[in-house]
């Protein structure tokens, strides 16, 4: 009944939601037909796809936006991922998540008429970690993070109302907290509310983003014969560890000067020294300092000229406390810091920093996070790497 609500709903949308929707409910059927041959004796994996569809309230500082976006939006979601078992231990910790990736189309203005926003089209990679089981019930939350084409954006004269996005390519990420309902051994329904926030991080502007608050349904179907129960392996005894990450990222951020409507981009980069302190095998705290270079600075120093102010009035230093969610190989960061020392007060005096960490040997990892300015405004995207020395 559910999929079938669905498919009604896409009947009354734009042409791009109804391709979108009739390509996930071919995949949705073929894939599951062809699965049903495959035997209990030769599970390895357990693969699923789900099926979600998303509505609620935008959320905009676009004056314009708010005025246009007087329906809810609507949004149509596939996924493709795997259970885990509990193979390895990470799985184990993490009460044996899900994982994979995934396509989503969002309709954001109901208004047919409308062309000053676009419709995203997303792709992502997933992972849906459990708080709890009772029973047939899982709580969980999700996180979803990939890249989105925006097929409409800011144009100084033909598009100036839409100055929530100017770069065709922008980040996806999202975040839901849901209940999972087993109907059967193969078969799920899912209700949940979270938030989808498409960002550029300031390589063009107008940036303002643009986020999207509301409710989940979904419905997921396994493709194989589900395992009787879950792997467990008694995990080694876990010792808490202190090490010192060093990072360094670079960045792009652009400036419209609106006299002339000049766009300039400006070269910013990120230093920082963190003592980490790991106290379980998922989770981490860190204390640590920043060197911030924002070359876009040169004109916002009040009473300096832009070709006379320095390198040191171009850079912040600063101070934070971390929060690292540990998945295997990956690392969820979240900083929340302060500047003691500060030229110009154009970015405020609070920041975050918000992203991941992929590690590729021990000790080194790629880096890519966004740093805020005036609390939650996208300051840029740093691009850059992270290495760990191990105290104990």
């Amino acid at each position: 009944m559910l999929l079938k609500r669905e498919s009604d709903l896409c009947l009354e949308s734009k042409p791009g939601m109804k391709r979108f929707c009739y390509i996930v409910i071919f995949l949705y059927c073929s894939v599951s037909v062809s699965s049903q041959d495959q035997s209990p004796e030769s599970v390895r994996r357990q693969p699923y796809l789900q099926l979600n569809y998303h509505s609620g309230k935008i959320w905009t500082r676009s004056e314009y936006l708010k005025k246009a976006a007087v329906d809810p939006f609507k949004a149509l979601e596939l996924r493709f991922g795997f259970q885990s078992l509990g193979k390895k231990f990470w799985q184990q910790y993490h009460k044996y998540p899900k994982y994979g990736f995934g396509m989503h189309y969002s309709d954001v203005v109901k208004n047919p008429a409308d062309t000053t926003m676009g419709n995203p089209f997303s792709l992502f990679g997933f992972f849906s970690g459990p708080w709890a089981r009772w029973g047939r019930f899982t709580l969980a939350t999700d996180i979803s993070v990939g890249l989105s084409y925006m097929d409409r954006i800011h144009d100084p004269v033909t598009n100036p109302y839409n100055d929530v996005i100017a770069s065709h390519i922008n980040l996806y990420f999202d975040l839901n907290m849901n209940m999972g309902f087993s109907i059967s051994k193969r078969m799920d329904l899912y209700a949940g509310y979270g938030l989808t926030h498409y960002s550029n991080g300031r390589i063009r502007q107008p940036q303002k983003g643009l986020n999207l608050w509301g409710w989940t349904a979904g419905m997921s179907y396994l493709l194989k014969e589900p395992v009787e129960a879950f792997i467990y392996q008694e995990p080694p005894e876990f010792f808490s560890s202190e090490s010192i990450q060093l990072m360094y990222a670079v960045g792009v951020a652009e400036e419209v000067f609106p006299d002339t409507y000049e766009k300039v981009s400006y070269f910013t980069s990120s230093f920082t020294a963190d003592y980490a302190y790991q106290f379980n095998p998922k989770t981490a705290v860190t204390v640590g300092l920043d060197v911030l270079y924002d070359a876009s600075l040169g004109i916002a120093i009040p009473g300096v000229p832009s070709d006379e102010v320095t390198a040191w009035q171009k850079t912040y230093l600063a101070s934070h406390m971390g929060f690292q969610y540990i998945i295997n190989r990956f690392r969820f960061l979240f900083n929340l810091g302060t500047y003691f020392r500060l030229h110009s007060y154009d970015r405020g005096f609070a920041f975050a920093r918000a992203g991941g960490r992929i590690q590729i040997t021990d000790p080194l990892s790629v880096h890519i996070c966004i740093k805020t300015k005036q609390g939650i405004r996208a300051d840029w995207i740093e691009w850059g790497a992270a290495y760990s020395l191990k105290i104990r």
